[in-house]
């Protein structure tokens, strides 16, 4: 008699949760948390880092001050992302996944709107610059630096940087979705 209960509680609920659909007022505001998760916790999460990775002796060529920062904007990414999953999924308080994983994508879209809109705008600017040459120093650094890797080692941490947003807005939704739930 419980377990037919339980089962009809669980078929409401999922038919509630049809009915409602996608709370988009939840998904901006988690977004927006993420935005400002992101900002508090970029700095510390470098200093943290850079700390730790100097602490172990790693920090010591020129290639560590890119493992740390990789490091770092990969954690601020997942933890900045679960942080507005987590708003979305509560706010919602239903399909916590699917809420958490809507605020890496609405982010995704503005960015590449925002990355259009500055193309096509910015393009005469760039076109202005077409003169400008850098320093001496800046020049010979940018020359000096070896390309072999360089390609394997930014495509791999693009596909983590966007990967990241997604694994923690989908735990941080999934989770705000089950917090504060009363369990019969």
């Amino acid at each position: 008699m419980r377990e037919e209960r339980e089962t009809r509680r669980e078929e409401e609920r999922r038919q509630r949760e049809a009915e409602l659909g996608t709370s988009w007022t939840s998904v901006v505001l988690g977004w927006l948390a993420a935005l400002g998760a992101s900002l508090i916790l970029s700095g510390i999460v470098a200093g943290v880092v850079g700390g730790i990775l100097g602490a172990l002796g790693i920090g010591g060529g020129a290639t560590s001050g890119g493992i740390s920062g990789l490091v770092g904007i990969l954690l601020t990414l997942l933890i900045a992302f679960y942080i507005g999953g987590y708003v979305a999924g509560r706010m919602a308080s239903r399909s916590g996944f699917k809420h958490g994983i809507l605020v890496p994508l609405l982010a995704l879209v503005v960015t590449l709107v925002l990355a259009i809109i500055g193309g096509a705008v910015g393009y005469s600017f760039i076109g202005q610059l077409s003169g400008v040459t850098l320093p001496a120093p800046a020049g010979q650094a940018a020359q000096s630096v070896p390309q072999q890797g360089l390609g394997t080692i930014l495509t791999g941490a693009g596909i983590l940087a966007l990967l990241f947003p997604f694994i923690g807005g989908a735990l941080g939704g999934a989770k705000g979705a089950r917090t504060g739930k009363q369990r019969p």
